[in-house]
């Protein structure tokens, strides 16, 4: 009876060691999950490429665009402006015309402290247009200021000077005291003026070097 025993321990014990000793296959059971099968998506993820990326920039890249054609601006029309010589008589009188002119721009000025330069615009019957720029003494506090204006020079019968006029003479706007003034023709001749500052720096002068406006001295032949 105990060999029988001895026997069968000894089989078992073999038979394990021999379980043990064999190779273990994948079991047939084992199932292969596919992501298509799976119901939750799962984002692609692109491995680095080597190739070097430019630094982070806040900057925003515009879309390219066809630049817009340059816009261009029509041309200006020239002046028409024409220079009036004055008439021998006006070259004559050119100290009344002065004094006219200074008396509609200032007040309480003395005649000897008042220069003018001007130009003639137009001329009616006993009326002559002029652009003048004077310069004078303040009487409240002696300061020297230079003043432009648009300007009538009014005639007697016999072309004497009787009195200038501007539009700060006349009540009323700015607007409407030229257009009692001064004939639609004249306002814009007055818009086609040349540059003036030629007149302005001659204004200068003469208070150092007294001598007559430009419009003499331009009507003036030279000796």
């Amino acid at each position: 009876m105990k060999i029988i025993q001895r026997v069968i321990m000894a089989t078992i014990i073999s038979v394990i060691v021999l379980s043990s000793c064999s190779p273990v296959g994948t079991p047939a059971s084992t199932k292969t999950y596919s992501p298509a099968s799976s119901s939750t998506s799962v984002p692609s993820i692109t491995a680095a490429s080597s190739t070097h990326n430019p630094p982070f920039t806040d900057t925003p890249i515009l879309a390219t665009e066809t630049p817009p054609s340059p816009t261009v601006l029509a041309t200006q029309p020239e002046s028409t402006y024409a220079v009036i010589t004055p008439e021998p008589t006006e070259i004559e009188q050119w100290r009344e015309y002065e004094e006219a002119l200074g008396n509609a721009i200032y007040e309480r000025v003395l005649r000897t402290d008042i220069l003018c330069e001007w130009l003639i615009v137009g001329r009616a019957e006993r009326e002559v247009y002029v652009w003048a720029a004077c310069s004078g003494f303040r009487p409240y506090d002696s300061k020297l200021t230079t003043y432009s204006r648009y300007a009538v020079v009014y005639l007697g019968v016999e072309g004497d000077i009787q009195i200038a006029v501007t539009g700060e003479n006349i009540p009323g706007s700015p607007a409407e005291s030229r257009r009692k003034l001064f004939p639609p023709g004249i306002l814009e001749r007055f818009e086609q003026m040349p540059p003036v500052d030629r007149l302005l720096e001659h204004l200068e002068t003469r208070r150092e070097y007294p001598e007559p406006p430009l419009i003499v001295l331009d009507a003036t032949p030279s000796p």
